[in-house]
């Protein structure tokens, strides 16, 4: 029988390495808008995560804020509107990780609290 402890740490890294894959998905969207030319949109709606409109799979151990970003052919950020993403750790006493993207050069501050 797996113990609570040992599950707590399972579902705490999942939710850590999913927060590493959206990471490396964030920086490969603002490439390939660059080397296709073409705008590149990553958007989350009641929780949904959507990468240029398909249904990304999300784990359980991570809850997203909603937002639209659209990566512009050069690699900029189209809006500030929803220019914040913020995930929720729910296996982690609910942490937060924000990431703050900085409109002209595609770049974010993330923070976590």
């Amino acid at each position: 029988m797996v113990s609570v402890a040992f599950q707590k740490t399972v579902h705490v890294a999942r939710g850590e390495l999913f927060v590493l894959e959206f990471e490396t998905i964030l920086k490969d969207q603002q490439a390939q808008a660059i080397t296709t030319a073409r705008s590149r949109r990553l958007a989350s709606v009641n929780g949904i995560v959507k990468l240029n409109g398909t249904k990304l799979q999300v784990p359980n151990e991570t809850k997203f804020s909603d937002f639209d970003i659209t990566f512009n052919a050069n690699g900029n950020i189209q809006s500030l509107k929803e220019a914040k993403i913020v995930i929720t750790l729910p296996y982690e006493s609910g942490a937060k990780i924000s990431y703050q993207l900085q409109i002209g050069s595609g770049q974010y501050k993330k923070t976590r609290h």
